[in-house]
């Protein structure tokens, strides 16, 4: 039995074939992407009855939907929609779904946690029993295909090439009163995520709250960066755009320097990668993820950097260390204190951090896809310091 949002269980008539409803459109609702391979600005009603996938949509979709999504049976809307005139019902969403299941005598419906309470509520008026399904829509979503991770896979590929570009930058910066100087003017976060970006739409990849943080705003995990960019102190770059087609993800951080390396920040970045590198070995199917994250707090441990509050901010190892990747820039598995057993599909990321207010911040971040045997790095842009110590 399903579980709903209240953790009770669902009373369906288990006899009768399950039946999932998703309104949404199809570039913000992965779920329906996902079973629908249909995309729309707009929302429009999927349901699935049984094995059978539905799609209703309007005249404006209907035959592009026909052309390109995966579902068994595309129909109009406007069928449902002179039947609700002609009985003087108002035309609505809710009220065609309504129609349609009355007509096969459904009256039980599944639908998302995050279903809209608004729609819920016009069902159940209508007479439906409304459960939401509590985790995941489609769990299966987690375990990914060869042509999955291939897509993936595509998009790391525009990533890494997008950032070559900014190590181009780099190398033909200069430093001067210690900050990064390029083509007569300061080098500033704001100017190389519109690199970043420009490099990305090239290659239809769709890049949001890229992170180029450099000093102090790199101890801030999350902090996309702002104002010049520092020499001598780690960059932290995190870049997770999507295929603006695919609609796959892809994620990777590295953390580079321009010009001197200070001691303290390079054994920051050896302890980081040696955790990371010591984690990514762990991965395998079977493993359980806890025991990834729980290797690069005992590596830090042992490298006697400590992780608390100190001055009101956190320092140290104080995030998860991956995460999945897919249709979703986060999505199952975890990777942190709590995790799930790793198997044969999922693709995860390996993104060790350090931050120290006064000293820096450095993260490095590969993504894995996890095969029969062990796992595949699908992330090949280098980590040594000849390449991120640019002159």
């Amino acid at each position: 039995m399903e579980t709903g949002a209240n953790g009770e269980q669902d009373k369906r008539d288990n006899t009768a074939p399950l039946t999932r409803l998703i309104i949404a459109s199809g570039e913000s609702n992965p779920d329906l992407y996902y079973k629908t391979r249909f995309l729309t600005p707009d929302p429009y009603i999927f349901l699935e009855i049984g094995s059978e996938k539905i799609i209703l949509v309007n005249d404006l979709e209907i035959d592009r939907a026909k052309k390109e999504s995966t579902a068994d049976r595309i129909l109009p809307t406007r069928d449902w929609e002179k039947i609700l005139s002609a009985s003087g019902k108002p035309v609505s969403s809710v009220n065609i779904v309504s129609a349609f299941l009355e007509e096969r005598k459904i009256r039980d419906i599944l639908v998302p946690f995050d279903f809209p309470l608004g729609y819920a509520d016009a069902f159940r008026k209508n007479g439906f029993n409304i459960t939401a399904r509590s985790g995941s829509f489609y769990p299966e979503r987690a375990l990914k295909t060869r042509e999955e991770a291939h897509l993936i896979r595509t998009v790391q590929v525009g990533v890494e090439e997008s950032l070559w570009e900014i190590i181009r930058i780099l190398k033909a910066s200069r430093v001067q009163d210690g900050f990064i100087h390029y083509g007569g003017t300061v080098l500033t976060s704001e100017k190389v995520k519109s690199i970043l970006k420009r490099e990305m739409i090239e290659r239809n990849l769709l890049g949001e709250h890229t992170i180029v943080a450099g000093g102090e705003q790199a101890c801030d995990p999350h902090m996309e960066g702002e104002g010049p960019l520092p020499a001598h102190l780690p960059i932290v770059f995190d870049i997770f755009p999507h295929h603006e087609s695919t609609r796959y993800f892809a994620d990777m951080t590295r953390t580079l320097f321009k010009g001197d390396v200070q001691p303290v920040h390079r054994e920051l970045y050896e302890a980081v990668l040696e955790a990371q590198v010591k984690s990514i070995a762990l991965a395998r199917p079977g493993e359980d993820s806890r025991k990834l994250h729980q290797s690069v707090v005992d590596t830090f441990e042992a490298r006697g950097y400590k992780t608390g509050e100190k001055n009101g901010r956190m320092e140290g190892f104080f995030h998860g260390t991956g995460h999945g990747v897919g249709l979703e820039i986060h999505e199952a598995p975890r990777v942190g204190r709590t995790g799930e057993t790793l198997e044969p599909g999922h693709v995860i990321t390996v993104e060790p951090g350090l931050y120290y207010p006064g000293t820096g911040g450095v993260r490095i971040e590969d993504m894995l896809y996890i095969t029969e045997s062990g796992y595949e790095n699908l992330t090949t842009f280098p980590k040594d310091w000849g390449t991120v110590a640019i002159p």
